[in-house]
């Protein structure tokens, strides 16, 4: 699988890229929402995702500005994120994200949630 990984943690992006290689999947990384949505103008992935909380363009901003992106339309979102409120939610949904999870989370609860959105 081919996941787009977005987070402005240099040690986060690290791990998951080592956790997703070790079960087979491709990732690229992001630091930003703004890269992300280059990332999806360039290519196409079989899931994304992203962090909430970014510097240059956040994740809500980034989900929506994907979701008009040919590569964006029908790809899986997941964003995660730290706050555990009910704002958060929602502002996932506008966006256009499938599911939103709370963190911390561990890299193979998130391809478990991939494999099931993409049933």
């Amino acid at each position: 699988m081919r996941i787009l990984f977005v987070d402005d943690l240099p040690d986060t992006r690290d791990v998951f890229r080592l956790a997703f290689g070790i079960q087979g999947h491709n990732t690229r990384l992001a630091s930003n929402g703004r890269e992300a949505v280059d990332a999806v103008s360039e290519e196409a992935f079989d899931a994304i995702i992203m962090d909430v909380e970014m510097p240059e363009m956040n994740g809500f901003e980034a989900v929506k500005s994907i979701r008009q992106l040919e590569f964006g339309r029908s790809v899986p979102i997941i964003m995660f994120t730290a706050y555990g409120d009910n704002e958060a939610q929602a502002k996932s949904t506008a966006a256009g994200a499938d599911l939103l999870l709370h963190k911390p989370i561990l890299p193979q609860e998130l391809l478990s949630r991939i494999e099931q959105l993409s049933r």
